[in-house]
């Protein structure tokens, strides 16, 4: 009789656990441009690690519409980038580092660094996201930015960078006034 059980049990196992040969199809399917930042973002050291950290969390990149100043956002328990639909035609440039900023974030929570430090860990995680951001886009552009900037998002790449380049500490002070409130939550 216990043979019989473990032998059910076995195949039972077999049938609803996890298939040890899974791959790429269970890696998730992003569309061409979403796809192609990615593609920019292994192509610098600061931002290489990201798109596996998405990759092995089935961590989901897509646009939805947002209220006005939210440019992107990460989902801890959806597991999902959301970045404002009205950034859908920007350059691949600037949607990596939009990815490269929320993808740190997706980081930080699977690895558990959120979930460990309340406000202090919310607001060193956004610390590290402006900067992985930023080292992207210096590493693209240069410490000046982007040269022909016209969209409010650029713009502020711009900025991060800048601060990033020559006043990092003040990028930090900047943050963690910025995110004060909303990591206290």
């Amino acid at each position: 009789m216990v043979r019989l059980l473990l032998a059910f049990a076995a195949v039972l196992a077999g049938i609803l656990a996890p298939s040890a040969g899974a791959g790429a199809e269970d890696l998730p399917s992003y569309p061409p441009q979403i796809s192609a930042a990615l593609d920019l973002l292994d192509q610098v050291p600061a931002t290489a690690g990201l798109r596996g950290v998405l990759a092995t969390n089935q961590v989901d990149v897509h646009f939805v519409p947002m209220a006005p100043g939210v440019y992107a956002r990460y989902s801890v328990l959806r597991h999902v980038i959301e970045i404002d639909d009205r950034w859908i035609d920007s350059d691949t440039t600037t949607l990596a580092a939009v990815i490269a900023h929320e993808a740190t974030h997706a980081q930080d929570a699977v690895s558990g660094f959120l979930a460990s430090g309340g406000q202090s860990a919310c607001i060193d995680s956004e610390i590290r996201a402006f900067r992985t951001s930023a080292l992207f886009w210096i590493a693209e552009y240069g410490p000046a930015g982007k040269p022909d900037a016209q969209t409010d998002l650029d713009l502020q790449l711009n900025s991060i960078a800048d601060r990033e380049a020559h006043d990092p500490t003040g990028l930090e002070t900047l943050v963690r006034q910025t995110y004060s409130q909303q990591c206290s939550v």
